[in-house]
Formats: C-alpha cells, structure tokens, sequence
C-alpha cells in the first residue's frame, strides 16, 4: 500500500512540475526575474517594490512584505504577456486585473485559466505589455495607486471611463531585473 501513496505523490508532483507555464527558460535552466518599482512623483512611494498582501498587489511596509518576483511568458493574445510569481510552486500563480472594467485591481491569481470574477466583473492576466522598461496593460487606461490603511498604497489600473472620488495618484510600473531563477524542471 506504501508503494501506492509513493506513486500517486510522484504523479501529483511530475503533473504540477509540467503544468506550470514556462516558455521563457534560459538554455541553463534559467528563468529571467523581474520585480515591479512604482515611479511616482509622490516621494512617498516612488522607487518602492510591489508586494503581495493577501492576493492584493500594492505598496507595504513591514518585515513580512517583500517585494513580488515574476517571470514572464507570451500570451496567446498578440504582443501580450503573462506575468507569473516565482518561486514556482504546485499551483499556477499569475498576475492579473480584476475587477469593474473601469478600474480593476492589480492582483495574485491562483490559476487564472479557471478564473470567474462573477457579476459583471472582469478578469486579465494575459494581457500586460512589457515594453521600454515599463508595464502596462493592453487596454487603454493608466496606473493609480489608492492611500490604504498603515502607509500602505493599493494599486489598480484605471481605463478613466469612470469617475474617480477617491484619493489617488498616477503611477508608472516598472519592471527591474532580479536576476535569474530556477525551475524545478531541469
């Protein structure tokens, strides 16, 4: 009976391993990472790394909030991309928007292939331009980041079809080079 537990945990594994989205390897095995710098002119968050609360992408401050790294892939939408999180693990971890079409929130999507925002709700993960050091989704529209709780900052991409009440401040992201990676498959 042992043998048929090695087994099954040994398929669960190898099934996970190729399943996860890996077009930009390295000849070496390699995957180039990036980590997402605000540039704003509020001196208060320019030059700060995105992070992950929750599946919020934002800016945090505090020792258990480190700046996200990410790979890209092609999306099989044309000039497009898909911004995975690494490390890699068992489950597809991508990038994404969600939200009402006129400003969705920059989020962690666990297997975004499946997702279903609901009620009139949209969701992207495959459409991120990654161009001239900058990124920014396929559609029109632009970056804010919204003032939170404890000096932390929300950011959404906003297409400006809707008025905007809130507190905000336009923002670029930045994508910087954190070197390379590994993945489990080589």
């Amino acid at each position: 009976m042992k043998w048929v537990t090695n087994a099954l945990s040994l398929g669960l594994v190898a099934t996970s391993v190729l399943a996860a989205p890996l077009d930009n390897r390295q000849d070496d095995g390699g995957l180039d990472l990036y980590q997402l710098q605000v540039t704003s002119k509020n001196k208060q968050i320019d030059g700060r790394y995105l992070a992950l609360n929750g599946s919020d992408l934002g800016l945090y401050d505090g020792d258990d909030t480190g700046p996200i790294k990410v790979y890209q892939t092609d999306s099989k939408k044309e000039g497009c991309k898909e911004l995975h999180t690494y490390p890699i693990g068992i489950v597809d971890h991508s990038l994404g928007l969600v939200g009402p079409p006129a400003l969705l929130t920059f989020v962690d999507m666990v297997n975004p292939d499946g997702a279903d925002p609901g009620n009139g709700a949209v969701a992207m993960w495959d459409t991120f331009r990654v161009e001239d050091g900058k990124v920014t989704n396929d559609a029109e529209g632009q970056w804010l980041a919204f003032p939170d709780v404890k000096k932390s900052w929300k950011v959404k991409w906003s297409d400006g079809s809707s008025p905007t009440i809130d507190d905000y401040m336009p923002v670029e992201v930045a994508y910087v080079s954190a070197g390379q990676g590994r993945y489990v498959g080589k």
